[in-house]
């Protein structure tokens, strides 16, 4: 029948139908437009105004607003963020779970001896496995062995020149108050002077 009016001469009607598939083709393309902005937004945000917004620019800009909305919406979706964030927290939770040394306070790690920077003693090897075992530990928890309790270093006996410091000094009794009084000296006497001598001839 197209070929038909076709050939008839009869342009408007040929002109009519594409007019019409092309309209067609476009609606279709702003309805499919809308339908794609609503789900993107909706997976990138929660807030009902912001999907608003988005709805409208593709409603009033047709093809040329869903260019528009991409440049304005927001960079990640909800999945991204929330896997963004869970493997933020895992690091963090990780760098907190690091053993640190007590004394100077630097990251070591669980199968440290010593530290590495300050010498500090950390852990001592099992008798039995040779895993490295807390100093407060009792029990090898690899093995089940016993720890004996670490004896006591004994004392290094010294030079007899250098024990004379070392020597208590005896304990001496206090003194007592002593109770006499003051007794002045007596005065001395006065000189006398010498007798005359006799008279010589």
């Amino acid at each position: 029948m197209l070929m038909a009016i076709w050939n008839r001469g009869n342009w408007e009607t040929p002109a009519l139908i594409a007019g019409v598939i092309f309209g067609s083709y476009l609606l279709v393309m702003w309805l499919g437009a809308l339908v794609w902005t609503y789900r993107d937004i909706r997976a990138r945000t929660r807030d009902p105004f912001t999907h608003a917004i988005a709805l409208l620019v593709v409603l009033a800009f047709s093809l040329p607003g869903i260019l528009l909305y991409m440049v304005l919406r927001p960079k990640e979706t909800l999945a991204e963020e929330y896997d963004r964030r869970l493997g933020s927290e895992a690091l963090l939770h990780e760098i907190q779970e690091q053993e640190t040394c007590p004394t100077c306070r630097r990251k070591i790690e669980a199968d440290f001896l010593a530290c590495p920077y300050c010498r500090m003693a950390l852990r001592a090897p099992c008798d039995a496995c040779g895993k490295a075992l807390h100093t407060s530990w009792v029990l090898c928890p690899f093995c089940g062995a016993d720890r004996a309790p670490a004896a006591r270093p004994e004392p290094v006996p010294l030079p007899a020149q250098g024990r004379a410091h070392l020597t208590p000094a005896p304990a001496t009794p206090p003194r007592r108050a002593s109770t006499a009084t003051y007794t002045p000296p007596a005065p001395k006497p006065a000189p006398q002077a010498p007798a005359d001598a006799p008279d010589s001839l």
